[in-house]
């Protein structure tokens, strides 16, 4: 059965004040990660927009709402007529301002609908338990689509649950299914740099914040911990935290400040969310370690401490390095690399930086 993906940049993003399809995650244009995401799973993809700059930015097939002023209904049914005119069965569509939808996510619902054929949604929180704008829709929506737009029934999760969906547990969290409503909802933009243990992470991370530092940057950094604490049972701040139950503790003093705070019942929170919180003023962030986060990651790799590198050599492209600092440059690495002894290697980490998000 043949899926076309179709990404849902239709709206006017009043709250965003500008298109918000081509506002950047990390360098990468929004319509660019969601097309992405799409292009692994279904077998071509197509972007619904009615913005004229959107339409020249966007590098992918373009069409407007057939039925304008209809809201996310609307891109549904542009995308379900363009799927029978391509002869496709349905259409899975992610909305624009959804980048954090991950792709084996979206694998699941394929798996699902190909082995069912209904509509299929991904799990969610309230009202409807669902998800309608990340989803798979069949050609055979279109019937009830009409009949929904002649009552004037425009709300999509409604519409949605009339379809009797087959509703799959993807793993996502809430947070996957936030969405970018407002500038302050997209992270400062942010590298990573990742290694295996004894690879040389922290002092390459260090050097390329002082390199950044030095040329006006104002730069702010991660770094991923293991089982780490920062305040002691008893504190005043401790007891705050652990006897008065604040969520968060704010500890100032005259040179310093830190942010003390717990994951809470819901496991831990994304790091891109935290970035939008408590470091929102970067103008780049540099991380040390979340190998597994979306960001564009710099590999730093030596023969002498580890025996293979993070990702395989031919397969760092796909998995979002954008350079590898290495001794063994002989490798058939899939990305420019770098001599990890280099007097200027700090300084060529910086500029790749720069060049993939400022």
């Amino acid at each position: 059965m043949s899926l076309l993906g179709a990404i849902l940049a239709g709206g006017g993003s009043r709250r965003f004040r500008s298109p918000k399809a081509v506002a950047r995650l990390h360098g990468t244009p929004l319509w660019q990660v969601v097309a992405d995401r799409l292009h692994e799973v279904c077998d071509d993809v197509v972007a619904i927009v009615n913005h004229p700059q959107v339409a020249r930015e966007v590098e992918l097939e373009t069409l407007p709402d057939r039925r304008p002023l209809l809201g996310p209904l609307g891109g549904i049914d542009a995308a379900l007529a363009r799927a029978v005119r391509g002869g496709h069965d349905a259409v899975l569509v992610l909305a624009v301002d959804m980048p954090w939808v991950g792709t084996e996510a979206l694998r699941l619902l394929v798996d699902a609908w190909r082995e069912r054929g209904r509509t299929t949604l991904p799990r969610a929180g309230p009202p409807w338990g669902f998800h309608p704008l990340c989803g798979i829709y069949p050609l055979g929506a279109l019937t009830q689509l009409n009949v929904a737009f002649a009552e004037r029934r425009l709300k999509s999760g409604a519409f949605a649950n009339s379809l009797d969906p087959e509703v799959v547990d993807t793993g996502l969290s809430r947070w996957d299914f936030r969405s970018v409503n407002n500038p302050v909802d997209l992270p400062p933009p942010a590298f990573s740099i990742v290694g295996n243990k004894k690879s040389g992470k922290t002092t390459l991370s260090v050097a390329a914040i002082a390199e950044l530092a030095e040329r006006g940057r104002r730069v702010m950094s991660v770094k991923h911990g293991h089982r780490f604490r920062l305040d002691s049972r008893g504190t005043d701040s401790w007891r705050h935290r652990h006897e008065g139950s604040a969520e968060r503790v704010l500890l100032v003093g005259p040179d310093e400040f830190a942010l003390l705070g717990g994951w809470g019942a819901e496991g831990e929170v994304p790091l891109d969310l935290l970035l939008s919180r408590h470091l929102a003023d970067a103008e780049i962030v540099a991380v040390e370690g979340f190998r597994g986060a979306g960001l564009p990651k710099i590999e730093i790799y030596r023969a002498a401490a580890q025996p293979e590198p993070v990702f395989r050599p031919e397969e760092a492209r796909d998995r979002g390095v954008v350079a590898v600092v290495t001794d063994r440059p002989d490798l058939p690495w899939s990305v420019p690399v770098l001599d990890a002894d280099a007097p200027d290697v700090a300084a060529r980490v910086a500029d790749i930086a720069e060049g993939r998000l400022l």
